[in-house]
């Protein structure tokens, strides 16, 4: 879905008259993650249809939160101001994510009192028309929406009164949209949703057990600690198999990455692994965080890379 996509969906939320509120509980539990959910029932009279209209202009008008942003582009692990990140359903960052967290939003609990619901995010779920067909769009705001309000009062009749309960507050931001069988981050707050520390830690691990059975590095065991740790498994997202595969299979290319990299190599033409330094430049190549730029041909680290448009 493109930007265009993304803006035609935000302006048409108010085309929705069926919107639902849910509260959401993500967190971890003995090693596992688990979502609830909890129906809300608003019973002012178009009051949640009046907070859409708000949200769609927050984002639609000149200078929105929309116009921010430059384009939309698959999740790789960097966190661009400008960028909104596509991750699909199937994606082994989120797969098990999603379909716990819609089990939960459709097998919502409605029992106790909402207010002792432990919340730590909230869902606007609905469907919008576009083009003649209807896209499923839930919108999440990563923040617990209960407010006590101090030394805050209110006019009774008679005199002021300090409001004594929590509030439901409603923001007029999204952190993530879900939108049929995709999710766009507008920020890195959707990490949390999905638990997305756990899936690249994941994937980093088997990642590096795949560069160490390829045999282009000399240490083993310190070549799996240093790109393991730090910010290393994020950049794994990005991680490029071919990259790894020309490298095993073509000593000249192997040769001339390593000299323009300054990989040092072993006297046996082995990527030397043995200090952090070395293991951070290998790493960052195999990842697409080390280009060659055109000008003067030197390396140089880099966000990501995209095909050229």
């Amino acid at each position: 879905m493109s930007l265009q996509k993304i803006k035609q969906v935000f302006s048409k939320l108010d085309n929705c008259t069926m919107w639902s509120l849910q509260l959401l509980n993500a967190r971890e539990v003995h090693g596992e993650f688990v979502y609830n959910a909890h129906d809300i029932m608003v019973t002012t009279q178009n009051a949640i249809m009046e907070f859409v209209k708000e949200l769609e202009l927050a984002y639609t008008k000149e200078k929105g939160r929309l116009s921010k942003y430059q384009t939309v582009c698959d999740y790789d692990g960097s966190a661009g101001g400008d960028r909104i990140y596509k991750i699909e359903r199937s994606s082994e960052l989120i797969c098990e994510s999603w379909e716990k967290l819609l089990h939960a939003m459709a097998n919502s609990d409605m029992k106790g009192n909402a207010l002792d619901f432990p919340a730590n995010a909230y869902v606007l779920k609905g469907n919008i028309l576009i083009d003649g067909i209807q896209q499923s769009v839930n919108l999440f705001t990563i923040i617990n929406p209960f407010k006590v309000f101090k030394h805050t009062f209110t006019w009774d009749g008679d005199s002021f009164k300090v409001l004594p309960d929590k509030y439901l507050l409603l923001h007029r931001y999204v952190d993530v949209a879900m939108i049929n069988d995709a999710v766009y981050l507008f920020n890195m707050n959707g990490e949390k949703l999905f638990n997305m520390e756990r899936a690249y830690k994941s994937i980093c691990r088997n990642r590096v057990e795949e560069i160490i059975s390829s045999g282009i590095v000399s240490d083993e065991s310190t070549f799996r600690q240093y790109a393991t740790s730090g910010h290393n498994p994020r950049k794994f997202v990005a991680y490029d198999e071919n990259r790894l595969r020309k490298i095993k299979d073509d000593a000249s290319f192997k040769n001339r990455i390593a000299e323009k990299f300054g990989i040092i190599q072993t006297p046996d033409g082995i990527f030397d692994s043995s200090d952090n330094e070395n293991v951070n430049r290998i790493v960052k190549f195999l990842c697409k965080k080390g280009m060659i730029d055109p000008v003067n041909d030197d390396p140089v680290e880099v966000g990501g890379a995209r095909r050229w448009m």
